[in-house]
């Protein structure tokens, strides 16, 4: 996943560093060695992601055979896994990855990102 084209919604000084987790425990420990002592790179992490208006319904556009993060809901939950994520120090952002092939990514950061700033997290 680590190859596609992405865009970044939010900026910063560091140097980014893309990495592909099979769950939040290695991502963190990916972070916590990519970032060394300096803590000059910021570790975004992928997340496949299928979003519907509940949650049976994301499940089922997600499919069993993915590999990596995941994550199946709504979008005030990937908001909330996106803040929790930041706040346990698993990564510093996140990337998107479209699980049905039918999200448009860029809409749904925006989204996320504003639901984030309600809850004055708008860093990830």
């Amino acid at each position: 996943m680590a190859d596609e084209a992405w865009s970044e919604l939010t900026s910063g000084p560091a140097p980014v560093v893309r990495v592909s987790a099979s769950d939040l425990q290695q991502a963190r420990r990916a972070r916590a060695r990519l970032r060394g002592d300096d803590g000059e790179v910021a570790v975004i992490l992928d997340i496949l992601v299928a979003v519907a208006g509940d949650v049976r319904a994301a499940y089922a556009s997600l499919g069993s055979d993915a590999d990596g993060v995941r994550y199946a809901g709504t979008v005030s939950g990937l908001a909330g896994l996106i803040a929790d994520i930041e706040t346990a120090g698993v990564a510093d952002g996140v990337t998107l990855v479209d699980a049905t092939s039918g999200e448009d990514l860029a809409e749904l950061g925006h989204t996320v990102l504003d639901l984030l700033e309600q809850r004055n997290r708008a860093c990830a």
